[in-house]
């Protein structure tokens, strides 16, 4: 299922998740798809799934970590379209449990690519039609940032646009900012 379909589909699953926990795996782990018409549905699954109460413990699995990264994502960036990141009740518990996890998972090359995103929509502006004041997310955009700055994130972003994996080489493209350490190389002074 895809696209407005997919819309009816995944709010309808939402709706079932209280009286049937059975289906709270599905919205925790597959509802967003990276099509853009999520933003319609993010902060439903946000709620209906919970990834504040998922990830809430020291051990979450990798499927709830990378899932919720891309909800965190969508919540981020679709002003206009549904629940924003700074009207989701559980934002900085969620984004707070998806970075210790992250740190513990370690990376691959899809959880760079979202950890990226993530600092770059957490940015100078905030996430898109924030009320709050930009710098609420700076700790969070921060600790992605470090994540990203170490050198096994670096290695696998750097080996992943060898292999030419579309994400990375759209990063590496767009990285005209210096805190995507892995695409930029320091020449040491002295030298040219």
């Amino acid at each position: 299922m895809a696209g407005w379909g997919r819309i009816y589909v995944v709010e309808a699953l939402c709706r079932l998740v209280d009286g049937h926990p059975d289906v709270r795996p599905w919205p925790l782990r597959r509802a967003v798809d990276e099509d853009f018409l999520n933003g319609y549905f993010a902060g439903k699954v946000a709620q209906a799934a919970g990834p504040h109460q998922a990830l809430a413990g020291s051990v979450a699995d990798a499927e709830a970590v990378d899932h919720t990264g891309r909800l965190l994502h969508v919540l981020t960036c679709c002003q206009g379209m549904g629940t924003t990141l700074a009207r989701y009740a559980h934002a900085e518990d969620v984004l707070a449990a998806h970075l210790r996890h992250l740190g513990h998972l370690g990376p691959s090359p899809g959880r760079y690519y979202i950890a990226a995103l993530l600092a770059r929509s957490l940015g100078e502006h905030g996430d898109q039609g924030s009320i709050a004041p930009v710098h609420r997310w700076w700790t969070y955009r921060n600790g992605y940032l470090a994540l990203l700055g170490r050198e096994d994130w670096c290695e696998t972003a750097r080996n992943a646009l060898a292999a030419g994996d579309q994400r990375i080489v759209w990063l590496a493209e767009a990285a005209s900012d210096p805190e995507l350490r892995a695409f930029h190389t320091s020449v040491p002074s002295g030298e040219e």
